[in-house]
């Protein structure tokens, strides 16, 4: 078979997995019939250029003795290929060499003499080696991809996680203004402008929190400067108007005015939004009715800054509070919450920022505490 064939075929999708057949001369191995059922056989002379497939799960080495030549020929091809079995079948064994081979790959020798019978009973053990490994490789390959796609599915609930606050504002908002609409004909201009710049306002927010997660990980991502009174005049201006609708005040307490933050602005802001909300949610689901109080405090603590969102909801069930930053874990509705928030926060304030995100179970509520290490900005040269 030319070459240039074989490199096409040994390409082709295949259900059989593939076993490379090295032979020095034409007086090459009959593989039995059962052997040959079980796997696509590509003959390769010594002197063939390396062949490269996904399904390819070992070689077996027809050779009447091995060199080190050989030896580089066949680590090679198991260094492109990944795991891979290799029979020797040789008539002068080398222990040295074989075992060059052993370090690498998973190795079995025979003596040519026992491989020339078809019908020896060897040849079932080695069907058993060379299967072994390709159900080895498919398991491999399939947790790949279910890794993989897990990864997608867990990066969109993210995206689905953080989107779903400034969607329903929107929504809210749209509501609102067919409303005044239908009852006044005659909507004030000035009640139009404040509606679209609130809208505009959760578009860019939605726009600002993909191209965070987008760039999760990214070493080309810049950090900035930042004060804890730009942090909670954003984080306030979020809120305010839907708060205001559901009777909750978001009090700013305690803001020590000195603390700057180096590091990305989005990330941190994202968690603080999301233990607010998370808040809310509390207050939502525990049916407490009246005036409601959500309160964020930033202070300096020794060699740390101490953030905290503190909540008068009722609180966590002790049995519940070891699982909360576990993932998928939720204590939401189906439909309602991915139970990733917790989760996804505490990486992100462990991995990005160096610090700890942790409960304090505090009388009639919660309190997440958010504690990161002081900046030394001393070596930093900021350009304005």
């Amino acid at each position: 078979m030319p070459l240039q064939h074989r490199m096409k075929y040994c390409n082709m999708p295949k259900q059989q997995p593939i076993i490379l057949h090295f032979y020095e001369d034409d007086s090459a191995l009959r593989l039995p019939d059962s052997f040959l059922k079980s796997f696509e056989i590509i003959p390769v002379p010594l002197s063939a250029p390396l062949l490269v497939s996904e399904y390819v799960v070992g070689i077996i080495v027809d050779v009447s003795a091995l060199s080190v030549a050989l030896c580089d020929v066949i680590l090679s091809h198991n260094a492109l290929v990944g795991n891979m079995g290799i029979c020797l079948c040789t008539e002068d064994f080398q222990p040295k060499l074989a075992h060059t081979l052993a370090l690498e790959a998973q190795t079995v020798c025979f003596e040519r003499s026992v491989l020339q019978d078809a019908a020896s009973s060897e040849w079932t053990l080695l069907e058993r080696f060379f299967l072994s490994i390709s159900r080895t490789n498919h398991y491999n390959a399939a947790m790949t991809r279910s890794s993989y796609q897990k990864s997608v599915l867990d990066t969109l609930q993210i995206v689905a996680h953080q989107w779903r606050q400034p969607i329903n504002l929107i929504s809210m908002e749209a509501i609102n203004m067919m409303v005044l609409a239908n009852i006044d004909k005659t909507v004030k201009s000035s009640e139009v402008l404040k509606s679209s710049e609130f809208i505009s306002q959760q578009v860019s927010r939605m726009s600002d929190i993909l191209k965070s997660i987008l760039n999760m990980g990214k070493d080309e991502r810049i950090k900035q400067l930042f004060t804890i009174r730009e942090l909670a005049d954003s984080i306030k201006a979020f809120f305010n108007e839907p708060f205001q609708q559901e009777e909750i005040t978001l009090n700013i307490d305690s803001l020590d005015e000195g603390i700057q933050i180096y590091g990305f602005k989005t990330d941190l802001e994202e968690v603080l939004m999301n233990l607010i909300n998370n808040a809310r949610d509390a207050y939502v689901g525990n049916a407490i009715a009246g005036r409601k109080t959500i309160t964020f405090q930033a202070i300096v603590d020794n060699d740390s800054y101490l953030l905290s969102v503190r909540d008068e909801a009722g609180g966590i069930p002790e049995e519940i509070r070891s699982k909360i930053f576990e993932p998928k874990f939720s204590t939401k509705d189906k439909g309602i919450g991915f139970g990733i928030g917790l989760h996804f926060a505490q990486l992100t304030i462990e991995n990005e920022f160096g610090g700890s995100l942790s409960l304090q179970p505090c009388p009639g509520g919660s309190e997440f505490q958010i504690r990161l290490p002081k900046n030394d900005l001393s070596n930093l040269t900021f350009i304005h």
